[in-house]
């Protein structure tokens, strides 16, 4: 019951959230969500799923799994990027993670990319430095391995060794044509059934290109 009602609040704060997202214009809603936390870099949608929330980037991995947006102790979190992606500008390779809440908050959805009727024309959504970047989902999967978290790359080979390495190992079949300005944005989750696995999607940028 106290889970139960913890989840309760929790949801109720992201949809204060969502109201002050949807009724301010662009420019407005990030310094309105700034002024909430200074940790705020944008705004993060899945078409098909409930995920819909801010994202924050912090000075670790750590901090955001058991505190949410206000920066209060709470056992859903918040969604945040990688802390070794840059607030400033889109990396090659940027990461946001998210608990798989079993009320289906947060990013208990994102498992249903891996459902053959979740559609491939889904779009992902990150709204980033007051500009809309629009993703296309190329690759989804569970895995336990970590190889799919490298952000640093030393040269194009490098890179393009990587989007190949993600792309094999989806477990649907999506469109894999990639520009060479092609930016990648990956969301990830935890499974249900063990604490060293999670739910990985990958999609490649198809508008806002820097």
């Amino acid at each position: 019951m106290i889970h139960f009602n913890e989840s309760k609040v929790s949801g109720k704060k992201y949809e204060q959230l969502r109201t002050i997202y949807e009724k301010s214009e662009s420019e407005d809603e990030s310094q309105q969500l700034a002024g909430i936390n200074d940790d705020y870099v944008g705004w993060l949608s899945v078409d098909g799923t409930d995920i819909q929330y801010p994202v924050v980037l912090g000075q670790d991995n750590d901090f955001y799994l058991t505190h949410n947006f206000y920066k209060e102790e709470d056992r859903a979190g918040a969604i945040f990027m990688d802390y070794r992606n840059s607030g400033d500008h889109l990396d090659f390779h940027t990461i946001i993670y998210g608990h798989n809440m079993k009320d289906k908050s947060m990013f208990a959805n994102l498992g249903e990319v891996l459902d053959g009727k979740f559609s491939s024309t889904n779009h992902i959504r990150f709204e980033f430095k007051n500009q809309t970047y629009e993703w296309e989902i190329f690759s989804a999967y569970i895995t336990r391995e970590t190889d799919w978290m490298d952000v640093d790359f030393k040269s194009d080979h490098d890179s393009e060794n990587f989007i190949q390495s993600i792309t094999n190992k989806s477990s649907r079949a999506f469109s894999n044509e990639f520009a060479e300005n092609n930016q990648i944005i990956t969301l990830a989750t935890c499974t249900n059934f063990a604490t060293d696995e999670r739910v990985v999607v990958h999609a490649k940028l198809i508008k806002g290109n820097e």
